[in-house]
């Protein structure tokens, strides 16, 4: 995250959720480290640390109201911790993607963008914005398959028209 001096939310508790999560995260590598047998052996974080759905649900929908309000720095630890402990979730890593990438650390964006549709092959709007990332890093020929697989996806679903539209558009903008 970034160095600078960044106001902490301005409601206590969850101001308390952030601290100790992002506090939780400089710790992360041992935790993984001591944790490394039962995690080769398919049991996730969360259910090593007990987290119920509930917990989950709870964190996540912080995260996503604080992303609603443009705290991205401040979402971003609980994104990252839920997707730290829950990796069969793509909510949670296509969050975290979206906290990196309005903060413009758009490489690590794309991984997580990566990892949601690794977990969700049918995820057209992590396709796209994987896409937006990776046109934003230099790469905009590695852009273009998930910009006709966010098409693909969305095809006929009148829900995600407008995201069929936008990558359309931007792939018609690559072929130019």
């Amino acid at each position: 995250m970034n160095s600078t001096y960044i106001h902490p939310p301005a409601n206590p508790e969850v101001a308390g959720i952030v601290t100790q999560l992002a506090e939780g995260l400089q710790h992360i590598e041992q935790i993984i480290e001591e944790s490394r047998e039962y995690l080769d052996q398919g049991y996730t974080l969360g259910e090593l640390r007990g987290i119920t759905d509930e917990g989950y649900a709870a964190l996540y929908k912080v995260a996503h109201e604080l992303c609603d309000q443009g705290e991205f720095q401040h979402a971003l630890p609980i994104a990252f911790q839920l997707t730290l402990h829950q990796p069969t979730d793509s909510r949670y890593s296509f969050i975290t993607g979206a906290c990196l990438q309005r903060l413009k650390q758009f490489d690590s964006a794309a991984l997580m963008y990566a990892l949601s549709l690794d977990v969700d092959p049918e995820h057209a709007a992590a396709a796209y914005r994987l896409a937006e990332c990776l046109i934003a890093i230099g790469k905009p020929e590695e852009a273009k398959p998930f910009l006709h697989k966010a098409i693909d996806l969305s095809y006929g679903d009148f829900d995600k028209r407008t995201l069929m539209e936008m990558a359309q558009k931007k792939l018609d903008e690559l072929l130019r």
